[in-house]
């Protein structure tokens, strides 16, 4: 199943100002559709969406779905539907709407019931991350013989994982930490392989046969024994990390962050950057433009206003510093730009919009995302 964070945040967002009334809805059949189909059918009652906090807001994820999370509880299915949504500041940071569904079984002959609005939730990031991470490991620990599936919209490219070696307990808190550890991989971006402390000797071993590592973590609790020496010589120093967490709470949130940096030091570091996700990062910023009609010299927009879009989603800022550069230019009254962006000098610096004769063009772009 696809738990992937840095995807979801790469799809196109619900308009924070978007709402769908209930009533519209009554008993309404919707279908999720990607590569396979999925129906549900809503209640035909107003007092079935009183468990959503606020269902006006979080009903518009039944259009705006990037992912649908279908998966057995005995005979019914859960299913939770996610939509990434723009904040009530546009260029703050990225929210999650989530809904909660039970379907229940069909009882043949007889039409499949209405599903059961069980909940939802309007998540931040980091919120959806860790919610995704509790997902995964409870299914990964079901051992369901009938497997969940996931509708994903759209199928945007990912870049290939970051390669951890993890040194720590098998256990944490009644927790199966290399289970966990995928778990986490998972919505990050990373594969991460799991060694128990047992010796100095074994776990130099370990990490040493593991092709390709990018870093190492390092929590080893009272094995003082292991130091960062275990790491493989090729790995620079800045890529191995003790944690200092004694919590598993602690140790997750010490972990997340250590593969962001990872991750972001990589790319930082790489002079070519895949083309797809070129493309993708492009998407995200003129999507920006367009939806705040940053169009023209008169509507625009600072250059970190413009980036932060790319910042609230964990994606590649310095990759998308580099192409804003490639596509764009100084606006001048006198020259018809091919450029996408253009920009004027201002007192507070240049402000930058979207070229008026290129926007048909910028559309293209955009829905090419979707397609």
């Amino acid at each position: 199943m696809d738990f992937s964070i840095r995807a979801i945040s790469l799809a196109e967002s619900v308009p924070f100002d978007a709402r769908t009334p209930v009533r519209g809805l009554l008993g309404k059949e919707i279908q999720f559709y990607s590569r396979i189909t999925l129906s549900i059918t809503l209640p035909s009652i107003p007092e079935a969406f009183a468990s959503l906090p606020d269902p006006e807001r979080l009903l518009t994820a039944l259009d705006g779905w990037t992912r649908v999370y279908d998966y057995p509880r005995g005979e019914d299915k859960i299913r939770h539907v996610l939509a990434p949504a723009e904040g009530q500041d546009p260029d703050g940071e990225i929210l999650v709407y989530r809904l909660d569904l039970l379907q229940p079984v069909r009882r043949k002959p007889g039409p499949r019931p209405p599903v059961a609005i069980l909940g939802g939730a309007v998540m931040t990031y980091d919120a959806c991350a860790k919610w995704l991470i509790d997902l995964s490991y409870s299914e990964a620990r079901a051992h369901s013989h009938t497997k969940g599936t996931v509708l994903v919209r759209p199928n945007v490219p990912k870049p290939p994982p970051i390669r951890i070696g993890w040194v720590g307990a098998e256990t944490m808190e009644g927790v199966v930490m290399p289970v966990r550890l995928h778990s986490v991989g998972a919505v990050f971006g990373a594969e991460i392989m799991h060694v128990g402390p047992r010796s100095f000797a074994h776990v130099k071993r370990r990490l040493a046969g593991f092709p390709a590592l990018d870093a190492v973590a390092l929590c080893t609790g009272s094995a003082s024994y292991i130091t960062t020496s275990v790491a493989p010589a090729n790995i620079s120093p800045d890529s191995v990390s003790l944690f200092r967490g004694t919590r598993l709470t602690d140790i997750e949130d010490e972990l997340i962050a250590f593969i962001e940096r990872t991750t972001a030091t990589l790319e930082d570091a790489s002079k070519h950057q895949v083309v797809d996700e070129s493309a993708e990062l492009l998407r995200v910023m003129l999507r920006l433009m367009i939806s705040h009609s940053k169009i023209g010299p008169v509507n625009h927009c600072t250059r970190e206003t413009l980036l932060r879009c790319v910042r609230a989603r964990r994606l590649n800022v310095p990759a998308a510093d580099r192409i804003l550069d490639q596509h764009c230019e100084g606006f001048q009254d006198t020259k018809t730009s091919e450029k996408l962006f253009l920009w004027k000098d201002h007192n507070d610096g240049r402000q930058y919009f979207l070229n008026p004769k290129k926007i048909e063009h910028i559309k293209a772009l955009i829905a090419a995302a979707s397609g």
